[in-house]
């Protein structure tokens, strides 16, 4: 908090705090917690509590804006750091996995890892702004890119033995998207190299499908939708009472009209509304839900103004990492104001890294 006050005060260019659409962030995160004293009957420790979140993830929002310009100064260095600890944070929910005897149970860890679906949304956040660092780097020696393979190994093996469809949809998604990039950026020979060890992949992944993770794949397919269509349109058909200000991040879904429909006619006691949007609608009403979209459009249009010189080159990548978030809050994720926690990873971490990523390469093209 020092260093980021000090940052805040000094207004240093270098560390690219004074980015409009961060601020714009940090401005919707102090409507969440003001509209929680808005609405009746929330208990006061609750709306306090939420200010304390509020408070802390501006901090972390702010922290990850003024760092990301570091990053993208040496991106080299810091996509060797962030591979890193894929590597190790994976390599430690496997031993633990291995160590506990869990299978055929979801793969959890220490720390972050110990939430099957957190945990590996928040490792492949990591990955993917490791990966964007690794694109930028210049002067890639055979040993980074052995990294950054055996890096993703781990993180798909990850996602895949903890049996969470949400994340490895988006870590294939966000895979897909880089790819195109590549073949669309590169010159003809790299696509057949590239190509050629996509085919080898994809290939391999089928015949591991088949014969390795049958049993895996079988029981995610047969959790069907866990009940998240159900859940969504609870939300959908009871509103908040105040529908501009919402029920106010401090209240219990449980208690909610959603949350007691849930109860009466599925027997299920959901503690959030498992969709970002929907949980910001829910908590924030209609002007919170505004507020998220008019910043999420901000960013998608200064990533298509990416059009000269390098940023022309990374905008794919900036596309990807706009729709990670989204597709990892998909059936999931739902505070947008958190303790610290794995919910900071998969949604402000890259949004703010993105902001940063976008005013980085528009400096540039200045």
């Amino acid at each position: 908090m020092p260093l980021i006050f000090w940052v805040c005060v000094k207004r240093d260019a270098r560390a690219g705090i004074s980015d409009r659409s961060g601020w714009f962030a940090i401005g919707f995160i102090g409507f969440v917690a003001v509209a929680t004293f808005i609405p009746e009957g929330v208990i006061t420790d609750r709306q306090f509590q939420v200010v304390r979140w509020a408070f802390s993830t501006a901090v972390f929002m702010l922290a990850v804006l003024a760092a990301s310009e570091r990053w993208l100064n040496q991106p080299l260095l810091f996509a060797r750091i962030f591979m890193a600890v894929v590597i190790a944070s994976g390599a430690e929910a496997f031993a633990y996995y291995l160590w506990h005897d869990m299978y055929p149970a979801r793969l959890e860890g220490a720390g972050f890892m110990g939430h099957p679906i957190l945990g590996p949304s928040a490792l492949i956040s990591v990955w993917a702004i490791g990966l964007t660092l690794f694109r930028l780097g210049e002067n890639r020696e055979r040993l980074d890119q052995v990294i950054m393979i055996v890096s993703f190994l781990v993180l798909f093996a990850v996602t895949i033995f903890s049996q969470s469809r949400g994340p490895l949809v988006a870590l294939v998604a966000f895979f897909l998207i880089c790819l195109l990039a590549v073949f669309w950026l590169e010159s003809r020979g790299k696509r057949w190299h590239v190509g050629f060890w996509v085919f080898f992949g994809v290939m391999l992944f089928g015949a591991g499908s088949l014969f390795l993770f049958d049993d895996l794949v079988a029981r995610m397919l047969g959790r069907g939708f866990s009940y998240r269509p159900e859940i969504w349109l609870a939300v959908f058909n009871n509103p908040p009472e105040i529908i501009w200000i919402g029920e106010g991040m401090g209240t219990d879904f449980r208690n909610s009209s959603a949350g007691k429909m849930l109860m009466a006619d599925e027997g299920l006691s959901i503690k959030h509304p498992h969709n970002l949007f929907l949980s910001v609608f829910h908590y924030t009403g209609i002007i919170g839900l505004s507020l998220f979209t008019v910043l999420l459009i901000w960013i998608l249009i200064r990533i298509c103004r990416l059009t000269q010189g390098a940023g022309r080159q990374v905008r794919p990548f900036a596309f990807g990492l706009f729709v990670l978030p989204l597709m990892l809050n998909m059936t999931d994720g739902h505070r947008i104001v958190a303790p610290p926690s794995s919910d900071w990873m998969f949604s402000w971490l890259l949004l703010m890294f993105l902001i940063g990523l976008v005013r980085h390469f528009e400096r540039q093209n200045a």
